[in-house]
């Protein structure tokens, strides 16, 4: 493609914060008509890159030319500036929501900010996790906006679902460095995948052949010293003939060794190659429970003032079952996750259930403790045995000892993994899980869900965590709750 086609063409940027350089790049192009997913770890700077596209950050060293316009939908909205800007474009409909009410969702803010977007018509969209505080009905909305949207598409997203379904190209930011993939993002994975494989083999081939290499050379180093000693019974002028072979023989064998040493210097050191940010996890300890039904709800109702959230409502979670609660936003799923982690009287929980809850907003991190104390919370695991299963979530060294006021949405909510992680819960009631967290974690912890044989509980609007893990449904429909005993796919 021509150098006239380009939307976006950034040429040796570069982005330092303090001593870090979050990225160094020499070149990136947006063209017309691309799509483009935007992956890398928590924090390797994905929202900072986009923020210099769309002209919003200068950066440090280096140039950005915009031969379009670009709207940028952040992770985070002001309701205001919304309301502000937004009469005549709210009254476009371009993308479905409520009217924003004095005190809106994260749902009708989201759904407001991408309405904006696409009203503008920009020659680029720039989206940063735009799927966070969508429901189910409002990511499908969002797949067929991208999919008829005219301009060109990056994006950050943590559903691999709609990265694989719109992109055609993945970016890759990793220690500070942009590399591009044809495909989308399973098409990545695969690459990334079959690249550490063949790093490794050429790792492995390589010191294989330099300790073969450095034995060969050893033995010929025996071999040269024993040749200077001269058999016993020996006359003098024997000894003479034998010291000159010696001698002679010995120079071969230094020859030898040295040309053998020379070889192993050639095959080189190569470091071992990083395996891919699949993170390890693993849960504590499951104990056993007894009855067959873990959480059972019969006649619940919930009302807030004038609202009613459930009616009537039964449902049941059974022992050891991965359980995946649905439902639009606002249906009442976190309310309901917290009804159970609280005890609600109509909520019954089996004798020997230890539940262990995860939420969306880390309801449970105390933002004035350090990260390695909130880690510990629920365990009395020694210190090196939580930091080891932080290290794990790249949480390393001297930042376990950050207050958890001061890091990310993402490192808390891999915090309160660990929390989990380090714990001997049996039962976990979980609200959206994959919420703020990077690929790669999302991966790790789904995982980890389905080989778990502990009972758990998640509301969440990750198709593919729902697909790979549960394997019943609750679904809330109105103010009841429907159950249905199967799979995803077997609806």
């Amino acid at each position: 493609m021509g150098s006239s086609s380009y939307l976006i063409l950034a040429s040796n940027i570069s982005k330092v914060y303090g001593d870090r350089t979050i990225f160094k790049i020499d070149s990136l192009r947006v063209n017309n008509g691309d799509r483009v997913g935007l992956v890398g770890a928590n924090g390797s700077g994905k929202s900072t890159l986009l923020a210099v596209l769309a002209g919003e950050l200068e950066p440090d060293e280096g140039s950005v030319d915009s031969r379009g316009s670009t709207a940028l939908v952040r992770q985070t909205q002001d309701a205001d500036a919304l309301r502000r800007g937004g009469a005549d474009v709210f009254g476009r409909r371009v993308f479905e929501f409520a009217a924003l009410s004095d005190d809106p969702s994260g749902g009708e803010l989201s759904r407001a900010a991408l309405s904006a977007a696409f009203a503008s018509e920009p020659d680029v969209l720039l989206a940063d996790e735009p799927t966070t505080n969508l429901d189910w009905d409002g990511i499908e909305q969002l797949r067929r906006a991208l999919s008829s949207f005219r301009g060109a598409v990056v994006l950050v997203s943590h559903d691999r679902s709609l990265l694989d379904d719109l992109c055609g190209k993945i970016w890759e930011l990793e220690n500070g460095a942009l590399r591009t993939f044809p495909g989308n993002y399973s098409g990545f994975r695969i690459q990334k995948q079959r690249e550490r494989e063949f790093a490794a083999s050429e790792y492995e081939t390589s010191r294989r052949e330099k300790k073969r290499l450095a034995e060969a050379a050893r033995k010929v180093l025996e071999r040269q010293f024993k040749v200077l000693k001269a058999p016993s019974r020996m006359s003098p002028s024997e000894a003479r003939i034998a010291s000159d072979k010696g001698v002679n023989a010995q120079a071969a064998l230094h020859s030898r060794a040295k040309a053998l040493g020379k070889r192993a210097s050639m095959v080189g050191n190569p470091e071992r190659p990083p395996d891919l940010p699949e993170i390890k996890m693993a849960l504590g300890a499951c104990a056993r429970i007894a009855s067959d039904i873990t959480i059972r709800a019969r006649g619940m109702s919930v009302s807030f003032g004038e609202r009613v959230i459930f009616e009537d409502a039964d449902f049941e979670v059974r022992t050891n079952s991965h359980t995946i609660l649905l439902g639009p936003n606002g249906s009442g799923k976190s309310t309901l996750i917290k009804l159970v982690e609280a005890g609600h009287e109509s909520i019954k929980i089996a004798p020997g259930a230890r539940i262990g809850y995860f939420s969306q907003n880390h309801e449970t991190i105390d933002m004035s403790r350090t990260v390695l104390e909130n880690a510990r919370q629920f365990s009395e695991r020694p210190e090196h045995e939580v930091r080891t299963i932080l290290a794990r979530l790249e949480i390393k060294g001297d930042a376990v000892h950050k207050k958890c006021s001061l890091i990310s949405g993402g490192e808390r909510a891999k915090v309160a993994f660990a929390a989990l992680f380090a714990s001997d819960f049996n039962t976990l009631v979980m609200d959206e899980p994959t919420n703020h967290i990077d690929l790669y974690t999302s991966e790790a912890l789904e995982v980890l869900l389905v080989a778990w044989k502990g009972t758990l509980l998640v509301a969440t609007h990750d198709r593919r965590l729902a697909e790979k893990t549960g394997d019943r449904l609750l679904f809330i429909e109105g103010a009841k709750i429907r159950t249905f005993e199967g799979r995803m796919d077997e609806l």
